[in-house]
């Protein structure tokens, strides 16, 4: 004879299992629903951050924070990070390392906030960008720092004690590094644009920026005058060299905005084979060589690994996408091409 009691055991059991399968559930769905795409999603970042970014996440909505006051947070832990690289300290050091792993935890969070909460806004993507470059910015200063006035031995026979000119090599890879990080910003805002039927969220072009700003009325913010000017010299800086994509996005203009199935699948065909280098160009892997690198007293060998490789890297990207660019006007507005192989990939950063 069965026993009522057991039965209902047996019941609320089942009832929590199905409980716990449906926070799984939605806590899957709430992951994929906070990306930007799986296609410009680093790996690391979708296996490592996100699952415990959206768990902060979810905290902020609750909390009712802003994405950008996730951005500012992630701001303090970074460059409290960055002070702790300077001693030569190692347990400082790997306090400095989880500091700025969690600021870039913050940094995905944040984002998430925008997305789930559909709070997102131009300035905050903006800001998401300052913030980025503060906190290398942080890195770099207490990296020269910690430099000054060592000896450092590249080799047996090659010694040689840094002095102020370390300060030299320090500036030359910051602007590399913003450079480069610019470049990815803005093909992987390319990619996102061309993927979600010409949504403009993702990048801002100068052009735009430049009309916004002389339309603003009379009695505008000063703060809404001075965020538009840095946008577009950001902006201006990220569409340096690129003239032939360019070129395109004048031409799906002239066309409404529309962007014909066909073209987008074009791009985003060619756009597939080398959109991970947009993100070998963002955090994870400079950062993680540069923790690799300070436990083994090697830090100076970053910097060159900032200004040889990843430039180079760089460079190969501009190359592809551009020629991608040039390929499309040649195909779909071969009356507006120009000379597309003397300008795929030219320009400066």
């Amino acid at each position: 004879m069965n026993n009522p009691q057991n039965k209902e055991k047996l019941i609320n059991l089942q009832e929590v299992r199905e409980a716990a399968a449906a926070r799984a559930q939605k806590f899957k769905e709430d992951i994929q629903a906070s990306r930007k795409s799986s296609e410009t999603d680093d790996p690391f970042d979708v296996f490592v951050y996100d699952p415990i970014a959206i768990r902060l996440t979810t905290l902020f909505i609750k909390m009712k924070w802003t994405p950008n006051a996730v951005t500012l947070l992630s701001l303090v832990f970074g460059v409290a990070g960055a002070v702790c690289l300077y001693p030569k300290k190692v347990p400082v050091n790997l306090l400095g390392v989880a500091l700025i792993i969690f600021a870039a935890i913050l940094d995905c969070s944040d984002g998430q906030v925008a997305r789930l909460s559909h709070t997102g806004t131009p300035f905050g993507r903006f800001l998401d960008g300052a913030v980025d470059m503060a906190n290398y910015l942080a890195i770099y200063f207490a990296l020269g720092c910690r430099l000054a006035g060592e000896t450092v031995s590249l080799s047996e026979t090659l010694t040689f004690e840094l002095s102020w000119y370390i300060w030299i090599v320090v500036v030359l890879a910051l602007l590399c590094h913003s450079s480069q990080a610019r470049k990815a910003d803005y093909y992987r805002g390319l990619h996102l644009y061309f993927l979600n039927g010409s949504n403009n969220n993702y990048f801002a072009r100068s052009k735009d920026l430049r009309r916004q700003l002389a339309e603003l009325p009379e009695g505008s913010s000063p703060f809404r005058r001075l965020y538009l000017v840095i946008y577009l010299l950001y902006s201006g800086t990220q569409e340096r060299g690129a003239r032939q994509t360019q070129r395109l996005l004048d031409k799906i203009d002239e066309n409404g905005g529309v962007i014909s199935e066909w073209l987008a699948e074009c791009y985003i065909d060619q756009s597939r084979k080398v959109i991970q280098v947009t993100n070998t160009l963002g955090f994870n892997l400079r950062t993680y060589i540069l923790f690799l690198l300070l436990l083994f007293g090697k830090e100076i060998f970053w910097f060159l690994f900032v200004c040889i490789v990843l430039e180079g890297l760089k460079y190969a990207m501009m190359l592809r996408y551009e020629t991608t660019a040039g390929r499309i006007l040649a195909e779909f507005f071969p009356e507006g091409s120009g000379n597309a192989a003397d300008e795929n990939g030219g320009g400066n950063n």
